[in-house]
């Protein structure tokens, strides 16, 4: 199994295209997505998922059935679309995205009888969730938030921004750029947007974080930008690597990782991340 999430980035890449409304994601939705269940006493939170940028709810065909099976009331959630760009999510002004999520979450609140949620990001999904934090009062209806692929203070994009910025492209590429994707210059390294959402600090004390990153990640880059840097007993920062060395996921395999997977079931569940090494890699 290890060996596969390693070659995995197709096939998340594949279920991205695929999208959530094809019936290939359909059957792999198995357990979540169920407006019917019902917050219980071992997770009182329903799990709100948010893919990357680019991406749509068929990234999580790998760890949305596990925790329906593992007894959480899951839920992902399509946001950012533009119009006339099917398929794609994650490219409107994280401001719009937000207050999506803030619908969402009052949506399932109200279908689940829970007085709050938990949120697992991906990619740019790790990064909008400070966003409803911040500016749409999110602290107050979230208990726990874990992220794969973090990007919370911006990417060089393996060093594509600064080698535009050297050759005074950048502007004209952002130009071109903007009209299709309003996300995308937002989450640089640097970006006016990220400087003003981690002004004043980037937790509060009433919300639990996981931040998961991997030293193979070649979207965001440095994979360090992953990390919260206001930290406390609350903040869990975590390289892959440490919890299993073997552990090769590059962006997109991250969310087909059962290393992830299991350290981000043990968050939700306990407040803290189990080390089990590479044995769920095996399992």
């Amino acid at each position: 199994m290890l060996l596969k999430s390693r070659l995995s980035s197709l096939t998340v890449a594949a279920l991205v295209i695929v999208g959530s409304s094809s019936p290939i994601a359909k059957r792999s939705t198995g357990g979540y997505n169920d407006f019917s269940c019902k917050a219980t006493s071992e997770h009182p939170n329903p799990l709100i998922m948010l893919h990357g940028m680019l991406g749509n709810s068929g990234e999580w065909a790998y760890m949305g059935p596990r925790f329906a099976l593992k007894g959480y009331c899951a839920f992902s959630l399509d946001y950012g679309h533009l119009p006339n760009i099917p398929i794609l999510g994650g490219l409107d002004d994280l401001k719009v995205s937000a207050q999506e999520l803030s619908d969402f979450v009052d949506k399932v609140m109200a279908a689940t009888g829970a007085s709050k949620v938990d949120i697992l990001g991906h990619s740019e999904g790790s990064t909008l969730p400070r966003v409803y934090f911040k500016y749409l009062n999110g602290t107050q209806k979230t208990g726990s938030f874990a992220a794969i692929g973090s990007n919370q203070y911006g990417t060089t994009l393996a060093n594509i921004v600064s080698s535009l910025q050297q050759v005074n492209l950048f502007g004209p590429v952002q130009g071109a750029l903007d009209p299709i994707c309003k996300a995308c210059f937002q989450l640089i390294i640097n970006a006016p947007f990220l400087n003003d959402l981690n002004a004043g600090g980037d937790t509060y004390p009433e919300i639990k974080y996981l931040m998961l990153v991997s030293e193979y990640d070649e979207f965001v880059t440095p994979y360090t930008n992953g990390y919260l840097r206001t930290l406390g007993p609350n903040v869990h920062n975590v390289r892959l690597q440490d919890l299993c060395s073997l552990d090769l996921s590059d962006h997109l395999a991250q969310a087909i990782d059962p290393i992830a997977f299991n350290a981000i079931d043990s968050f939700l569940s306990t407040g803290e991340v189990k080390n089990s090494g590479c044995l769920p890699a095996i399992m």
